[in-house]
């Protein structure tokens, strides 16, 4: 147990010795603040003060509550934006993010729904146009033109015959299959030669 004790304590105590070790040929120090960040003059000013108050409080430089006694904010207020701030950073950091910050999905969809609005905001006042033509060339007045359409009448077939009606072609007179009737002999004559009649 003892010895568990004793390997322990000359691992951490390895350990601090190898923390406490520095590249002698590399000097550390702080990290000023960006220069940009001061004297750019594009910048919100609240955004800037936000910013630099947010950044000395996450680097140590300040504790929590001597920031927001100087910016004489409350401690919600400033936790609400620093987490603004940080999830602000972290779209900023995504891989693919745009320049300005927006992820480029989110900044194609701003475009796209511009795009729509100016062509929504066009239709609109072109219909709005012809709105207007068409009342200017139509008068009002009234709907209808009258008593409308006559009745149609309609034909009914007779309820007196059954069935449907005969067709024209069957309703024609047949030739009748019996001979005709012999002629008489004196309707009749017979050539003979000399004029003379035949008895």
């Amino acid at each position: 147990m003892a010895e568990r004790r004793k390997r322990r304590a000359g691992s951490r105590a390895r350990a601090a010795a190898q923390e406490t070790k520095t590249d002698p040929r590399r000097k550390r120090r702080a990290r000023p603040t960006p220069v940009w960040l001061m004297e750019q003059g594009d910048l919100d000013e609240m955004a800037r003060r936000r910013c630099l108050l947010v950044l000395s409080v996450l680097s140590g430089e300040t504790p929590v509550t001597d920031a927001i006694q100087e910016a004489q904010i409350s401690r919600g207020t400033y936790y609400q934006l620093e987490s603004r701030a940080l999830k602000a950073m972290l779209a900023a950091l995504a891989p693919g993010a745009s320049d300005d910050g927006g992820s480029p999905s989110l900044s194609a969809k701003i475009t796209e729904l511009e795009q729509k609005v100016v062509r929504l905001e066009q239709e609109k006042r072109r219909a709005e146009r012809l709105l207007l033509m068409t009342r200017q060339v139509v008068k009002p007045g009234s709907l209808t033109t009258g008593a409308g359409r006559p009745p149609k009448t309609r034909t009914r077939p007779s309820s007196k015959t059954s069935g449907r009606t005969p067709s024209t072609s069957s309703t024609k007179t047949a030739p009748s299959s019996s001979p005709a009737p012999a002629a008489s002999p004196t309707a009749t004559s017979i050539p003979t030669t000399a004029g003379a009649t035949a008895p």
